[in-house]
This record gives structure tokens, sequence and C-alpha cells, in this order.
């Protein structure tokens, strides 16, 4: 097992504006397809907004936070080799591994940390991507990104999966493909968005302020209900599963977070802000597609 050496003090500090830019989405998204099917028109599409300067912040780990040994494994990179002023794989690898312990309070000591760079013209900075997963079975456990010249905190993702049988996969196919049942689906949204009370606002601006590293919090905009996978009932109907409620999150240098709460237990299960560092105005013409 490769221990990787200490990160010691991170500074987060806003990088200038870089000419090289990104685009990368390798682990952004949420599985809300389904509510986007029913009203006919995509969910949750974050504002494009300028890139902001943000003071420069110090943190040490806690006392009780143990630097863990990782499996650091480098894959493909997306758009350019990682530059000379980017951080490490490594390095990368533990700022990712104490932003993990930070907000879900879980430590992967012991496991594989799958790192690639990106850099693409649509965004204002490089990243590095982490997918954490279990060295012996190779199954998701989180994922994360970072800046890759200042280690400043993007987005963080919790794995969540609901196994669901044919029965349940073969019951949402035939609901999404029947245009007489969209009542159906867009009815569960109106459920769950009921259910958006001030205690999950707070949790979610709770998550934020800790992902933000002390910033202030200029407001909490509940946003939409969601749903990580469907299944079926005791009866044979259709519920969402694994459902969370997404909020978007904005401090106080107008950064804005997306932050989704697990319905059940409150917890988090995501944080998206790599929409804050999208050049505005940009036009991303897919392989494909115009």
């Amino acid at each position: 097992m490769k221990k990787t050496k200490g990160i010691g003090i991170i500074t987060v500090a806003m990088a200038a504006v870089l000419s090289i830019g990104l685009f990368s989405a390798a682990f952004i998204g949420i599985n809300n397809f389904a509510f986007a099917a029913a009203a006919g028109k995509p969910e949750s599409i974050p504002p494009v907004a300028a890139t902001v300067g943000i003071p420069a912040v110090e943190t040490t780990a806690p006392e009780d936070y143990q630097e863990p040994a990782l499996t650091v494994l480098v894959v493909g990179n997306e758009g350019a080799a990682a530059g000379a002023n980017a951080l490490s794989p490594d390095e990368a690898a533990q700022i990712g591994a104490l932003y993990i312990w930070d907000m879900f309070g879980e430590s992967i000591d012991g496991k594989a940390v799958q790192m690639h760079y990106s850099a693409w013209n649509s965004h204002t900075r490089p990243y590095w991507h982490g997918n954490v997963v279990d060295s012996e079975e190779t199954q998701a456990l989180f994922s994360f990104t970072i800046c890759a010249l200042s280690g400043e905190r993007i987005d963080i993702f919790k794995q969540v999966s609901r196994a669901a049988g044919d029965d349940a996969a073969a019951a949402l196919s035939e609901l999404l493909n029947d245009r007489n049942r969209r009542d159906e689906l867009v009815n569960l949204r109106a459920i769950l968005n009921a259910q958006a009370t001030e205690d999950y606002a707070q949790a979610a601006e709770d998550y934020a302020a800790k992902h933000f590293m002390g910033a202030g919090i200029a407001s909490v905009e509940f946003r939409n209900a969601a749903a990580a996978g469907f299944d079926l009932d005791e009866n044979g109907k259709l519920f969402a599963a694994a459902q969370q409620l997404i909020y978007a999150v904005t401090d106080n240098t107008g950064r804005e977070a997306e932050v989704a709460i697990s319905l059940e237990t409150k917890e988090l299960l995501h944080i998206l802000t790599q929409h804050n560092d999208v050049i505005p105005g940009y036009n991303y013409d897919a392989p494909g597609v115009g």
C-alpha cells in the first residue's frame, strides 16, 4: 500500500482566471432524469457565473484526523497533461481525503483513489478529480474535485446505491415512455417538494458553510427534489428511492453551491460548485451536436 506525503496546511485561494480553461463533467450529475422527462425540460440547470475573488483561507486537519494510506492511480487526462504548477496526484488525493473527512466524517484509509486531471476551454481553471474505490471490490465510495493549482474544494459526492430489480427497471421504462402517465411523476415530485422544510434548509446551509471553509452564507433556496433510483413497493407500485432535496446555497463572495440532502437521514449526498467556474457566454459544441 502506498503512503503519500502529508498535506500539512492547505491554502485555499482563488487562482486568477486562467487562459487555459477547462470543461469537465467526470463526476458531476445526479439521477433525476425521470423528473426532467416528466416536465419535458431539463432540471437544475446551474447558472453561469463569473469567477469571483476568494480570500485566502488556511485550515489544518483536526486533531482526531489521521492521514490515510492510499493507493493513488492516475487515469487518463482530459484536454491536457497536468501542468508544472499543478498539485501532484498524491497531494491532490490527500486533500480529497481530508475533504471527505470534513464533509462526511469518514476515513478512506486503505482505499484506492483514481485520479485524473482535466483542462478544458469552457472553465477558468484545471481540476484534479478523484474517485475513491474499495481496493478489493473496486466499488465506488466517494468522488471529489479540487482546483489542480490551489487545492480549493470544488465538488464532492457520496455514492448512493439503491439496487432495483429487473421488474422495477421495466416499470420505470414503461412509465417514462408513456406520455399519458407523466402526471404520475409530476405528482411524485410534488410529494417530495412538500417535504422541503426549514430544518433541511438549515442542514444544507451548514454543509455549504463547511465546504466554503468559513465564508459567510448569503442565501439558501430550495431548488427541487430528485431520486437516486426507483423501486417497487410491496404492492408493485413504483416509488422514488434514495430521495433527496436539492438547495442552492450562495456564500458572501457570490459562489453558489448545489447541495443535496437525503430526505430519509438529512445527511449530505453531494455538493457541486464547479458551475461557478464556467466561462460566461461559452458555447460548448459537443461532437455530434448541432
